[in-house]
């Protein structure tokens, strides 16, 4: 498993937390101890919580955007399309007086 982790220098050392997991959070005089003070601290949350994954439905049910990736790649109407939105976001652009 790959986690995220936030790392900020403090006057007193490190801190470093889980980036979706505030709790799991280690402060230290070191970049190396923060870092392993929170791998230490997540078998620890992970065995006491579980993760699920719900699908509540909805209009997202559709394709994911990844699955569509390329899919006006043969579309003659493309470019025509991409000029259209060019051409009203200039004439509706607010500009500084």
């Amino acid at each position: 498993m790959k986690v995220d982790i936030i790392l900020s220098k403090r006057r007193s050392g490190y801190l470093a937390q889980v980036s979706n997991l505030p709790e799991i959070r280690a402060k230290e005089a070191t970049r190396e101890a923060a870092l392993l003070g929170v791998e230490r601290r997540l078998p620890a949350y992970f065995d006491r919580v579980e993760l699920v994954r719900l699908d509540l439905g909805g209009p997202n049910d559709g394709p994911s955007l990844l699955e569509r990736f390329g899919s006006f790649a043969d579309d003659p109407t493309f470019d025509d399309w991409q000029a259209e939105i060019a051409t009203y976001r200039q004439e509706h652009t607010v500009r500084p007086s």
